[in-house]
């Protein structure tokens, strides 16, 4: 029987075509800006600000701390945590084409991903390349391009979730086959985590993984950007 807090809240974080606040930007701590300048295109560089500014504020929330006294450090893999005077809550973000997701836990490590459906990929060719034999066959037998283009998208979706809750590297969990079940298989550290796809956007597949196999809860809704604080 899932437990109560054993819950996922996840928001969804569009990308709006309006310039950057400077508030956002200014709750981002130095690596982050620095992070957010180097982008060449300044649509790059507003879908930064705000997917990062985003987790700050959702976390501020959920901490009852200002969003710019929020520390990070990152795993041996890249994967940040939280760190500092402000730990406790595990957090993921990712973000695909004008959308990012965030994920929030605070009883077991989360990872989470949203990936943009592409009509034009070679699916079929993608799945052969990274999938195992069984997966690039169920991306193949899909009827269309944009079927498969949607069951591919599905897939690397729950993969990447899996691995960004484990903390390791994408290329970890690629062949661990997902696709009638919500955990790994074989003797492998999949069989400690538990994968579920979550409601996206049309054009986007997600999915959020969480340690252990117990079942969890998940909630969704939308991030609503906080107006600008005046002097």
């Amino acid at each position: 029987m899932t437990r109560p807090h054993d819950t996922v809240r996840l928001w969804l974080v569009p990308d709006r075509p309006e310039p950057t606040a400077a508030d956002l930007f200014a709750v981002l701590d130095p690596a982050e800006r620095l992070r957010a300048e180097a982008y060449r295109s300044a649509e790059d560089r507003r879908r930064f600000v705000v997917a990062h500014a985003a987790v700050r504020h959702i976390l501020a929330r959920q901490l009852g701390v200002p969003p710019a006294e929020l520390r990070w450090q990152r795993g041996p893999h890249g994967k940040p945590e939280l760190t500092g005077h402000h730990t406790g809550t595990e957090v993921n973000l990712s973000h695909s084409g004008d959308l990012a997701m965030v994920a929030v836990s605070i009883t077991r490590p989360v990872g989470v991903d949203v990936q943009r459906v592409l009509p034009r990929l070679d699916a079929v060719a993608m799945a052969e390349r990274y999938f195992g034999p069984e997966e690039a066959e169920f991306v193949r037998a899909a009827p269309d391009p944009v079927s498969r283009a949607d069951c591919f998208a599905r897939l690397w979706a729950r993969k990447e979730a899996l691995v960004k809750a484990h903390g390791g590297r994408l290329t970890q969990g690629l062949r661990i086959p997902l696709h009638e079940s919500d955990t790994g298989v074989g003797g492998s550290w999949s069989r400690d985590y538990r994968v579920s796809d979550v409601p996206a956007p049309p054009g986007y597949r997600a999915a959020v993984a969480l340690s252990g196999t117990e079942p969890f809860r998940v909630t969704l809704r939308p991030w609503r950007r906080p107006a600008p604080t005046t002097t």
